[in-house]
């Protein structure tokens, strides 16, 4: 007998699904490397950006810049405190100091003045307030300067010196005077120009006088009064070009 066979099966007919999955699964890899790529690019954007400015002179220039301007503006759009009013005019006067010069009022024109009403024995035994500003006041120059107004005139013989009290306070030689001799008259007409009650007294308070020899502030020396007036005295500082 003769075996039959069929039609045979077309070259390819088995393979198209196989061919078609391969295809499929090939185009899933290019998408999805086509991703990555342009994850990783973007990714890399901001670094490029970062580089490229980093690396621009231009950038640094004003980069610079904005940091010294910045807190210029700040400064300049800062309200500052009000300048402290007049009191009173600080009266004339004519005292010896602790080298025996004499001093005036007129030799305190063109500094500020913090100043203070004491005796001598008050000096020698509890010092003065002025010790502590004028370690407050030493990078000033010569636009502050301190004044002790010392009550001499009742001072027994053999006391202490001016010269000898001025070194027992530490006081700087070109920055803190000791003005003695009798004051009482001086303290009378201050607290008359500051038209005080009669009868009363500046002993232990601290007074500041601007470059025209007006009071401009009256004080006791505790912290906080001293801090205000150190925050006077930079202001007439800058205001009168010290």
């Amino acid at each position: 007998m003769t075996d039959v066979k069929g039609p045979r099966p077309l070259r390819g007919a088995r393979s198209a699904p196989l061919t078609s999955a391969i295809r499929e699964e090939n185009f899933q890899l290019s998408a999805a490397a086509s991703a990555a790529a342009a994850y990783k690019k973007e990714g890399k954007f901001p670094q490029r950006v970062a580089a490229r400015l980093t690396g621009n002179r231009w950038f640094w220039a004003l980069f610079v810049a904005a940091a010294f301007a910045l807190p210029l503006v700040r400064s300049v759009r800062r309200a500052l405190p009000p300048a402290p009013p007049v009191l009173g005019s600080f009266p004339a006067f004519s005292l010896v100091d602790q080298a025996g010069h004499a001093v005036r009022d007129t030799d305190l024109l063109r500094h500020l003045v913090i100043a203070e009403f004491t005796t001598a024995a008050a000096l020698a035994e509890g010092g003065s307030p002025l010790a502590k500003v004028q370690r407050r006041v030493r990078n000033t120059g010569e636009a502050v300067h301190l004044v002790s107004f010392v009550d001499t005139s009742s001072s027994p013989s053999g006391g202490p010196t001016l010269a000898a009290l001025a070194k027992g306070a530490g006081a700087g030689a070109w920055r803190w005077t000791l003005a003695g001799g009798d004051v009482k008259r001086l303290e009378a007409a201050t607290l008359k120009a500051l038209r005080a009650p009669e009868g009363g007294t500046l002993a232990g308070r601290l007074i500041l006088l601007d470059a025209r020899g007006r009071v401009r502030r009256l004080g006791a020396p505790s912290p906080a009064e001293i801090d205000l007036m150190m925050r006077d005295t930079g202001l007439l500082v800058n205001m009168e070009g010290l």
